[in-house]
């Protein structure tokens, strides 16, 4: 791949205008000791999608901030149709048309469609709107963009997760005239999903606007990218122009080296490890309860469970980590019915979790790294001695063990886990769990907000404790964590599991299966 040069970006397949409508002039920003961006320059052009690429803790995400105005550079300017423009608020960026939409939905579930786009289709000085006031202006937007909008009356909690991703879009499309940012856009979207909102993109290109894409997916980066730039330590390292035509250069951007795609072994199936049967959970006001889920896991396999978010996913783990008793059915671990009131009976029969937020649940942020490694029932066992006394010279040896042969990059043992990027804070837990060896390793959502890098790391380690013998439970609702990794395949919808599939599967009949368009079969 060719080093960031202006001849590298002069022509892509879109018709972008010549002068930059967005453009960025030696951007710096410093978190502390941490230098997130150095003196980046960049060009955006109206009428392209560009797409920035990097790995964890490169700088995409602050850079995107800074631009949305969500953030302060320390020193550089941004430039808007080459005038230098001040952007020290959100508010800021949305009157200049500057609009960004971030992975994680920002929606008040419990008001309806209309409500919710009443929020940013007021006008200052309007201190009352009539409905139908509102639904002009909602149908004037949607018919401008081509965006299909269920019906207005419509509770948001109600809808699937692609409408609210486009009505998420409009919100943001309202305000931004000139330039729309998005953040890991396909993140929670069907196959199906994912297709209308690249077609919306295009539409958006065609109509003059920057689109800025930020993604850990090179494939879609492939599909949908004019161009693409690389950060990595905070610093552009490259630049490259449709058509993409070598991902593995793109990723050996990234990451400074040469990446080599992982596939997985064919599996090698042992004795029932973890039975499930007609499990249910209580209704609650939040989330989706289970109905009457039953599946089996043995050893040396990966049973993958795909879902949109929001299905009964997190349900599901809770009731795997001893959190959620279930309301009926019954759970075996090796041959054994178990009603486990705590996680920690769970932990002790055997069972390993990889949660789904590895923020809030995965790890104690402010709790130094070696003390997150020691954050599992056995591994305190091993190195409390008499009378509850911690042997931190061993555990300390322990911890130094993990970090060097899980490859997790720290400043020091001592420093807070808060400090670590997310791939190395799921390398940490994935460390934790894998070395207390368990026999069935539970891992939700375990590649989410990773790069490249960090999700090839990820998928050789669970399949690696697959082939020494874990019965490994996959929950994802990323289809290439699936179809990569699982050796039985079900779906999640609404609480109810499909069928099993056995792979190779259509990635486009999975995307069906979960959006309730098709019951699935047994096979």
């Amino acid at each position: 791949m060719p080093p960031a040069s202006d001849d590298a970006v002069s022509s892509t397949r879109a018709r972008a205008t010549e002068a930059p409508l967005l453009a960025v002039r030696g951007i710096s920003k410093r978190y502390g000791r941490v230098c997130a961006l150095d003196r980046v320059d960049l060009d955006f052009h109206g009428g392209e999608v560009h797409a920035i690429i990097g790995e964890n803790g490169a700088g995409k995400t602050t850079l995107m901030r800074i631009l949305a105005g969500e953030e302060t550079a320390d020193s550089g300017d941004v430039l808007l149709e080459g005038q230098a423009v001040a952007l020290r608020s959100p508010n800021d960026a949305r009157r200049l048309g500057i609009a960004m939409v971030h992975q994680h939905f920002a929606l008040a579930d419990s008001m309806t469609v209309v409500e919710n786009l009443a929020l940013t289709l007021t006008q200052p000085g309007e201190w009352r709107l009539s409905r139908k006031a509102i639904a002009e202006r909602v149908e004037h937007w949607a018919q401008a963009t081509g965006l299909q909008l269920p019906p207005l009356a419509s509770p948001v909690g109600e809808l699937s997760v692609g409408a609210r991703q486009r009505l998420e879009i409009l919100r943001a499309l309202i305000r931004a005239s000139r330039v729309l940012i998005l953040d890991e856009p396909t993140a929670v979207l069907t196959p199906q999903e994912t297709e209308q909102l690249f077609a919306l993109v295009r539409r958006l290109r065609s109509d003059g606007r920057v689109v800025l894409f930020i993604s850990h997916k090179l494939a879609e980066v492939r599909d949908l990218a004019d161009r693409v730039t690389v950060l990595r330590q905070g610093r552009v390292v490259a630049h490259a122009k449709a058509p993409l035509t070598d991902l593995h250069e793109l990723a050996e951007a990234m990451v400074g080296e040469p990446q080599v795609e992982w596939s997985k072994p064919p599996a090698q199936v042992g004795e029932e490890c973890l039975r499930l049967d007609g499990v249910s959970t209580d209704a609650d006001a939040f989330g989706t309860p289970l109905r009457s889920v039953s599946f089996t896991v043995r050893a040396g396999e990966v049973f993958g469970i795909a879902g949109v978010d929001g299905n009964g996913q997190q349900e599901l783990f809770e009731v795997l980590a001893g959190v959620r008793p279930p309301k009926s059915g019954t759970l075996w671990i090796r041959g054994k019915s178990v009603s486990p009131r705590s996680p920690a009976e769970l932990l002790d029969a055997g069972v390993g979790l990889v949660p789904p937020d590895r923020r809030r649940e995965g790890l104690v942020l402010e709790m130094s790294v070696l003390e997150n490694f020691l954050l599992h029932r056995g591994t305190l066992r091993r190195f409390t001695r008499s009378w509850g006394i911690l042997d931190w010279l061993q555990a300390r040896s322990y911890a130094r063990t993990l970090v060097e042969h899980y490859s997790v990059r720290v400043p020091d043992l001592d420093s807070a886990a808060a400090t670590l990027s997310g791939g190395n804070q799921q390398r940490l837990i994935l460390a934790r769990e894998l070395e207390a060896r368990p026999q069935i390793l539970v891992a939700a959502h375990p590649t989410r907000g990773l790069d490249f890098a960090a999700t090839q790391f990820v998928y050789r380690t669970l399949a690696g404790a697959a082939q020494n013998g874990a019965a490994v439970v996959l929950i994802s609702t990323d289809l290439e964590d699936i179809l990569t990794l699982s050796d039985r395949v079900a779906v999640l919808y609404r609480g109810q599991l499909s069928p099993t599939l056995i792979p190779p599967i259509d990635p486009l009949r999975l995307g069906a299966l979960m959006s309730g368009l098709e019951q699935g079969t047994a096979i």
